[in-house]
């Protein structure tokens, strides 16, 4: 406002207020004015608040952010531990599959191979001469015979030793008496 012009309801040209009361409240009106237009000067002139408030509003949007990168890091980790989980249970049906596959496929090859030792053993008994094999034969008697004798004489000794725990034992008892 210039000081040629009365703030409030005075138009140019019009004649000034005649109420000492009505131009007080004219300045307070314009004092109000001021000082409001001072406090907005002022505000826009205080670099430091402004500063602050920027970091406060930077601050803010940082820590939404940083909230928004951990709920999508979670997110991620849980998918890919489902993923996992999905993978590992496919491989253990490909695993028990392929078990069963080798257990179905093994017998019959269990018994080509049965057949074809068979067949070798055939040819090699075949290709072998007359004396060997009943040099052969005589050497598998002798050794079943052998531990025939074994087994006997193990069982002599053991029941010689328990015919003389039991001898022992009456002997000692008849001492006693």
């Amino acid at each position: 406002m210039t000081t040629d012009q009365p703030a409030g309801d005075v138009t140019p040209g019009a004649e000034p207020p005649a109420d000492a009361e009505q131009i007080r409240q004219e300045i307070e009106r314009t004092r109000d004015q001021l000082g409001e237009t001072v406090e907005a000067l002022v505000a826009k002139a205080d670099v430091k608040a402004q500063a602050k408030e920027r970091v406060g509003q930077l601050s803010d949007r940082l820590k939404d952010k940083t909230a928004q990168v951990k709920d999508t890091a979670a997110q991620a980790k849980d998918q890919a531990t489902a993923r996992v989980e999905q993978a590992r249970s496919q491989l253990a049906g490909k695993t028990s599959d392929a078990k069963t596959a080798a257990v179905q496929t093994g017998g019959p090859a269990r018994d080509q191979i049965q057949a074809r030792a068979a067949a070798v053993g055939g040819a090699v008994r075949d290709a072998t001469p007359e004396p060997v094999q009943r040099a052969a034969r005589h050497a598998a008697q002798r050794a079943s015979a052998v531990t025939s004798q074994r087994r006997a004489l193990i069982a002599a000794v053991a029941a010689a030793g328990a015919v003389a725990v039991v001898g022992l034992i009456v002997f000692s008892r008849r001492r006693r008496k």
